[in-house]
């Protein structure tokens, strides 16, 4: 009441607490590895050397195939680096080329690389359907995972439970700001479709 208790057992005061966690960006160890202090937007350092850590998810980072799932970045890019390797003349100038933009490792952001994926899918015939490929799986992934209906309850009360910490106390359904995606489980395709 009226603060909290850390982990040396200290109290500290407060009217608000807010529990979230942070980080840090180790950018300089990508410096520190490579001698390299900056990366082009596809993710290379150079030909055939790629980076795959540290960069600010950004504004946009949600608007691409892969949202705000690193893993599923790591996915996309990890087919890149294997297309590029195996076909640099076809990929090369998306990737490394003199017209990539480069920015300073310290200042990476995912919309960048969000950028160059978005022109290599439209680009390229292969790196399309290895998109498709890889958001079909995750489709699938979801699914046999929760359903639609499923994940739209947890989803639910994730809103109502939003709106109860940002009150900090229970708020009225008709008090919370509309929910709008009551009828999302209409817009997926049935499991049948979806799992064969």
């Amino acid at each position: 009441e009226g603060g909290c208790v850390l982990s040396d057992g200290s109290f500290l005061p407060a009217d608000i607490v807010v529990g979230c966690i942070g980080f840090t960006r180790n950018t300089t160890f990508c410096e520190q590895l490579t001698g390299r202090t900056e990366v082009m937007h596809s993710n290379y350092l150079d030909k055939n050397m790629m980076y795959l850590a540290d960069a600010e998810i950004d504004e946009t980072a949600f608007n691409s195939f892969f949202g705000s799932s690193v893993l599923e970045y790591a996915k996309f890019y990890t087919n890149t680096y294997v297309q590029a390797f195996e076909r640099p003349d076809a990929l090369g100038s998306i990737l490394w080329g003199a017209a990539v933009k480069r920015t300073p490792v310290s200042l990476r952001k995912w919309t960048q690389y969000i950028a160059v994926a978005q022109e290599l899918i439209e680009k390229d015939t292969t790196m399309r359907g290895l998109a498709a490929d890889q958001v079909r799986e995750r489709t699938k992934h979801f699914y046999r995972t929760m359903s639609p209906e499923a994940f739209l309850e947890v989803n639910r009360l994730e809103w109502e439970e939003l709106h109860e910490r940002l009150n900090g106390s229970p708020v009225s359904k008709d008090k919370q700001l509309p929910y709008l995606f009551g009828a999302a489980p209409t817009w997926c395709a049935p499991p049948s479709e979806v799992l064969g």
